[in-house]
């Protein structure tokens, strides 16, 4: 590795590990204190910036390789227009938004149900982990499986965070 690769690394888990720590109970009078400071917020706005645009970068695109017994096959344009028919239980490898046991918000290796579900349109009641503008296909057959989607509001919100507004909420 370069030697800028790795500074840049270490500085993003730095800035990640800055930003997923919780203050404890017994420094809640010192939280106050910092949530009325005017630097404070800014000095963290500033510093969480390029580690906020890089993980709006993957909540844009899920795509993965499932495992594991069941069948389906889903398309959709949106939440509202979609179709599809699906009942499984995997282990998926690969970008998953919103679950995951490596961190939270992002999945690199995570479980994922999906009882059976069918329809189309706004009668498609399944695909609860899939967001409401995400444009994208599922298809699992035997025991593997494979999904590729992008969220059109994720990249509104990706753009839109270059001008500090974070509709989605999930800047830190």
């Amino acid at each position: 590795m370069s030697i800028s690769f790795q500074r840049t690394f270490w500085i993003s888990i730095f800035l990640i590990s800055i930003a997923t720590t919780s203050i404890s109970p017994a420094h809640a009078a010192d939280d106050d204190a910092m949530a009325r400071s005017p630097d404070h917020s800014t000095i963290v706005t500033v510093l969480l910036y390029p580690v906020n645009r890089i993980l709006d970068i993957f909540d844009i695109f899920r795509i993965n390789v499932g495992f594991g017994p069941g069948y389906g096959i889903n398309v959709r344009a949106t939440k509202a227009l979609q179709v599809g028919v699906e009942s499984y239980e995997t282990f998926r490898v690969g970008l998953g938004k919103e679950s995951g046991i490596w961190n939270p918000r992002y999945g690199v290796v995570y479980t994922e149900a999906e009882p059976f579900t069918a329809g189309a349109s706004l009668a498609y009641m399944g695909g609860r982990q899939r967001g409401a503008m995400e444009v994208g296909t599922t298809v699992h057959l035997g025991i593997i499986g494979a999904e590729g989607a992008i969220d059109l509001a994720e990249i509104a919100d990706f753009v839109l965070g270059f001008v500090l507004i974070d509709f989605k909420e999930d800047d830190h």
